[in-house]
């Protein structure tokens, strides 16, 4: 299913470590990682807390860092800071962000300059606005199109929440583009599958 509503954080709690995950489909679950992995990945809900989960055992175990998300002006300052870095590493690319974050989006566009920029979501009270010189594009019918038009590709890890990660990344491969992963949610999943993943200010 598209995730077309408003995103909110959960936690999961693993052995005193915690790992958050984005979702428009929230909802408690206490249970045992053998129960956690038969849970159906055929509803939003099941997936958000099976990437929680994830989060929150690879960062009891060493395996992963930054599941817990930043807060307040380390909000702005890691948009800004990612997109320094992402300028200095590839240069005045035509970048893709997928996924509104309205401090990440100013970041980039300080940087890389609106007209460079394309930007795609899945809420639909976000598409259409002008947000830093950039047009936010419906996410349902033209990431496609963004993945044309740009040299990099910067992904949230939600994707991999509503189901669109792998299309995503086939596009990206297909075209021969680099993919980045921004965010807490991907934190797992960006390790298991070899993934590069940003995410500046998390815990």
């Amino acid at each position: 299913p598209i995730l077309r509503g408003k995103e909110v954080m959960i936690e999961a709690v693993f052995q005193g470590a915690r790992g958050h995950a984005f979702t428009d489909a929230p909802g408690d679950w206490s249970g045992s990682l053998r129960e956690a992995l038969g849970l159906p990945l055929d509803r939003r809900r099941h997936r958000a807390l099976l990437l929680a989960i994830m989060n929150a055992v690879l960062r009891d175990s060493g395996l992963v860092a930054g599941t817990v998300h930043c807060r307040n002006e380390d909000i702005a300052r890691c948009g800004e800071e990612m997109a320094g870095l992402l300028r200095q590493e590839f240069g005045p690319v035509r970048l893709g962000l997928i996924g509104y974050q309205p401090g990440l989006l100013r970041g980039l566009a300080n940087h890389f300059g609106p007209d460079r920029l394309r930007v795609t979501d899945l809420l639909e009270s976000n598409v259409g606005r002008v947000v830093d010189g950039v047009e936010i594009w419906d996410g349902s019918r033209r990431t496609e199109e963004l993945a044309r038009s740009s040299d990099l590709l910067l992904v949230t890890g939600s994707t991999a929440a509503n189901a669109t990660l792998d299309a995503i990344i086939a596009n990206a491969g297909e075209r021969g583009l680099p993919l980045i992963l921004f965010g807490v949610t991907g934190a797992a999943i960006a390790h298991l599958c070899g993934l590069r993943r940003l995410c500046l200010r998390a815990e």
